[in-house]
């Protein structure tokens, strides 16, 4: 089911990118509705399949720590449950940058914290911003660029690397296409107006408790390390014999994430 969901997200992303223009990012983003035939249904349906891809990636990575004990074994799968803990923060990110290029209000909100966070890194949070973003200075199209690679790298890492080969049941990918085509004609792909005020925009869900963070913590330890904690510790899971620390992180910081975004959900509702 999840390679079902990013070959839909990815299908259907093919379709969006093609009409969109970096240049003009939320006039485009308006034009896919507005003009494309079916242009809504298009990029509600990769709004959609993008999200499920992100939780259905998350729920396999649970599972695995069912096979924790027999991946310990073979150095060949511990190597690919590293490569498994890479895709859950790459696919993060591909989702963040989706909405940084939608460029409405929450859009640029997003991108506008992302380069004040690669910024505050340091030694090189200034090079690092200029490669990956440069929203400010030089539009979106670094950022665009990140959104394919991570992609294409989802892709390959995820089913060529970690799998080795993927069967996908034709019954279970027309199942899921089924479901994310009938959710995508009944709930548009949200958007709204550019340029509100940031301190009123709730950022993306999986963003509310980094955000809610940075309220109180400095923009380092909030955005950059605490969002490191939960990597970290998963994947260092198999390369360790005493789990206990990472387990307890995992699920602490699980429990403290919610709390977070639950207190921004509610400031913002």
């Amino acid at each position: 089911m999840t390679t079902a969901a990013l070959l839909a997200s990815i299908g259907s992303g093919f379709v969006v990118a093609y009409q969109y223009e970096v240049a003009d990012p939320f006039i485009a983003s308006v034009a896919i509705e507005a003009i494309l035939p079916f242009g809504a249904f298009w990029r509600a349906l990769h709004f959609w399949t993008s999200q499920a891809f992100f939780l259905l990636l998350t729920y396999h990575a649970w599972q695995s720590i069912d096979d924790l004990a027999k991946i310990s074994m073979r150095p060949s799968s511990r190597r690919k449950w590293t490569v498994l803990s890479l895709t859950l923060p790459m696919s993060i990110l591909a989702l963040f940058t989706g909405y940084v290029l939608r460029y409405d209000g929450t859009g640029q909100a997003a991108g506008t914290i992302a380069e004040h966070l690669l910024l505050k890194i340091p030694l090189i949070g200034s090079g690092l911003n200029r490669f990956l973003m440069a929203g400010t200075d030089e539009g979106l199209s670094r950022v665009y660029l990140l959104h394919l690679l991570l992609t294409a790298l989802l892709w390959g890492l995820g089913t060529w690397y970690h799998t080795q080969r993927v069967i996908l049941s034709r019954k279970i990918f027309m199942g899921f296409l089924v479901i994310s085509i009938t959710v995508a004609i009944l709930f548009h792909a949200p958007i709204d107006l550019p340029g509100k005020n940031i301190e009123l925009i709730q950022g993306p869900w999986f963003f509310l408790g980094v955000q809610e963070l940075l309220r109180f913590f400095p923009p380092f330890g909030a955005g950059i390390l605490y969002p490191l904690i939960p990597v970290i510790a998963f994947s260092l899971l198999p390369w360790i014999r005493n789990r206990k620390i990472p387990f307890s992180l995992l699920i602490g910081w699980f429990l403290t994430y919610f709390g977070l975004s639950l207190a921004g959900w509610l400031r913002s509702a």
